[in-house]
């Protein structure tokens, strides 16, 4: 028996439980992660001829909060999708027929993220930087950081939100926003190491929407020179698995080693990391998380082991599909 998959939607602005109401009048939902973003968003298409929302004086559109939740009613093990509480920042209605599109984001719009800063960071860590910007905007902090320290770094006319963005690209980190509405700042480097969680083959993988591989060579390098001190001296990662010979040497001087040899597996990152793709979809499942590392198997030389940079979870007529995009992992680590 095909499992009956859920929507719950609690709309915080009054606390108040819609799903039911609300099931027969969505089209779809789909809610989209992406290592590379700071925030998830959710996009919800919902069928309005009676002009129920559109009359309902709770609907106050931009800034509203709601918690959505993906299920299969009684189904052990629990494939819950928790992504947690996003708050609406688009609001379009097209007719006929009436049909409303909402759109919204885990990261609150009230917070002063966007606004323009001049500063220095003395004397504090990665971590240290990271948690004093998120204490100004009464924010936690989740994930491991690299354990560098900085003498003195500038965040130069950016907004926080900017700036964070920034550190975790120039740093090889993951910034988002967690489901808990946490700032999320994680050495991607650790994640790369980190055991598999899943073992995927071809039983598992929907033929509709197609599997698909990509190799490219296309903008690669083989060597990565981020430079660091006053001397002059940089920190090299040369990338064997390329047909590249070209060389890439970032703009950015580091305080120290430590600092540029992140600083180089960044460029690598940037560049080489996306080289290796693989995209496929599965029946849904919340337990399948953005970063997990998985093996994929039954495709003969595509097979190996591959990281989840997006996630799409989308539910309609079709019923509730997870969409994966993974990037393959090196046999070993660049060095």
């Amino acid at each position: 028996m095909p499992l009956r998959p859920y929507l719950s939607i609690i709309y915080n602005t009054s606390n108040l439980d819609i799903s039911g109401f609300i099931r027969s009048f969505v089209l779809d939902i789909s809610i989209t992660q992406r290592l590379t973003d700071a925030a998830t968003s959710v996009a919800l298409k919902i069928r309005d001829d009676e002009m129920k929302f559109q009359q309902d004086p709770m609907f106050n559109g931009i800034g509203d909060s709601l918690d959505v939740e993906l299920f299969y009613e009684n189904h052990t093990p629990d494939r819950r999708l928790s992504p947690g509480r996003f708050y609406l920042d688009r609001v379009e209605l097209s007719s006929p027929p009436d049909v409303i599109n909402l759109q919204a984001i885990n990261r609150p719009l009230n917070l002063a993220l966007r606004t323009k800063k001049t500063r220095t960071f003395s004397n504090l860590s990665l971590g240290g930087i990271v948690s004093a910007i998120a204490t100004e905007h009464s924010l936690g902090v989740s994930g491991i950081r690299e354990n560098i320290n900085f003498t003195a770094w500038e965040q130069k006319d950016k907004s926080d939100l900017e700036f964070l963005m920034d550190l975790a690209r120039d740093f090889d980190h993951v910034f988002r926003f967690d489901d808990q509405g946490r700032i999320y700042f994680q050495s991607w480097e650790l994640l790369d190491n980190a055991t598999n969680t899943w073992d995927f083959d071809k039983d598992d993988i929907l033929q509709s929407p197609s599997l698909r591989f990509t190799q490219s060579n296309n903008g690669t390098y083989q060597s990565f020179q981020a430079e660091y001190g006053t001397n002059g001296e940089t920190a090299i990662l040369l990338d064997d698995f390329v047909f590249s010979t070209d060389t890439l040497k970032g703009s950015i001087v580091y305080e120290d080693f430590e600092q540029a040899r992140l600083g180089a597996r960044a460029l690598w990152r940037r560049s080489n990391s996306l080289s290796r793709l693989v995209e496929f979809a599965i029946e849904g499942d919340g337990r399948v998380k953005l970063g997990n590392n998985f093996s994929l198997t039954g495709y003969g030389v595509f097979d190996g082991n591959y990281q989840i940079q997006e996630l799409r979870n989308s539910l309609s007529n079709n019923g509730w599909v997870t969409e994966v995009k993974g990037r393959k992992l090196y046999e070993e680590s660049p060095s």
